[in-house]
């Protein structure tokens, strides 16, 4: 695999709205910085003079990911996300220093390595059953009926003729409906999972409830398309495409400012060629919120747990129960530990 240069990492995550997002809340939080109602000047000025007093970053990966998910709870549904996302695009150059520690930090932590296939975490929470086997397919098949169906209703109701700008509630997460059902994070210790961290996803439970933890294995021939960074996900999309326009024809023009038609992968189709799909943390970072061209439509990655592996078959050799945890899923990885229960 060729390396990436780091500019390039850099350039995509000044790029991205979830990688400004991402940056802006590291230098937020030291300086309780404000640039509502600023002009693009002014706000530069600011920027610079916070980058310029910035403090120590997050000290190790899990603080890094915990950092990362309260970054992601917000995304896209504060009311100024447009308006924020505008000067922190016109202030690239200041955030750069910023986002270059964090690229070079993150490298080190695996934020844009392939899947662990030797210990990948399976969450299981407690109303969900565990897939084996040809459940597994079976349940990919089923989820992509249900998502053309949806897009079908969708479509029949018309599209709104809202002008870009214009919000409209509608699915704004990328992970089919059986995304809890199969997919896996990678092992940082001492979490249990990363994905009880509490990222921002349709797909967790917003109450206190129980769940197992499991490490599992997967074969090492196991096919599995990596998305590191943006035209990762689009190369999937257009490869595998399927009309999403009646379903996530609402937030994503908000985001995106451009009016669709909006595609996403046929998982049923990627499952004939692959057995998993594996958003790297950085991948996910750099492409969240953004538009991204497929032929005459736009797709856009997002409502996505950072590393998760998507998986479409099962192509595990080995599962062994880590635990217990009951809780609700956090930003704060302390409190993560204190519903853990290992054994």
């Amino acid at each position: 695999m060729t390396p990436v240069p780091t500019d390039h990492r850099v350039d995509q995550m000044l790029r991205s709205p979830q990688g400004q997002e991402f940056i802006f809340s590291l230098i937020h939080s030291v300086s309780d910085m404000d640039l509502d109602g600023l002009g693009r000047p002014e706000a530069k000025a600011r920027i610079r003079a916070a980058v310029g007093a910035q403090g120590p970053l997050p000290d190790g990966p899990v603080d890094y990911l915990a950092a990362l998910a309260r970054a992601t709870f917000g995304f896209g549904f504060s009311g100024n996300d447009e308006s924020l996302w505008a000067l922190l695009t016109a202030a690239r150059q200041e955030l750069r220093p910023v986002a270059e520690a964090i690229v070079t930090a993150a490298s080190r932590y695996g934020w844009w390595d392939p899947v662990q296939r030797s210990d990948q975490r399976l969450l299981i929470w407690d109303d969900h059953d565990e897939l084996r086997g040809e459940a597994v397919e079976d349940a990919v098949r089923a989820g992509v009926e249900r998502a053309r169906r949806e897009n079908d209703e969708g479509l029949a109701r018309g599209r709104p003729r809202l002008p870009p700008g214009h919000r409209r509630g509608a699915h704004w997460w990328s992970a089919p409906d059986f995304a809890p059902l199969t997919w896996t994070t990678g092992a940082v210790a001492p979490l249990p999972t990363t994905a009880l961290l509490g990222f921002v996803d349709t797909h967790r439970p917003f109450e206190p409830t129980g769940a197992s933890v499991l490490s599992v294995k997967v074969e090492d021939e196991a096919r599995v398309y990596e998305v590191a960074d943006p035209e990762d996900w689009r190369r999937l999309v257009e490869r595998f495409p399927m009309d999403v326009t009646g379903t996530h024809d609402g937030e994503w023009r908000y985001w995106g400012s451009v009016t669709g038609p909006w595609t996403l992968p046929d998982w049923s189709e990627v499952m004939e060629h692959f057995d998993g799909v594996h958003v790297t943390v950085g991948g996910f970072v750099n492409s969240c919120g953004l538009a991204l061209a497929v032929g005459n439509t736009f797709t856009m990655l997002g409502g996505w747990i950072p590393d998760a592996t998507l998986w479409l078959h099962d192509v595990t050799i080995d599962r062994q129960v880590l635990g217990r945890w009951y809780g609700t899923p956090t930003t704060d990885a302390a409190e993560v530990m204190a519903g853990w229960t290992a054994g």
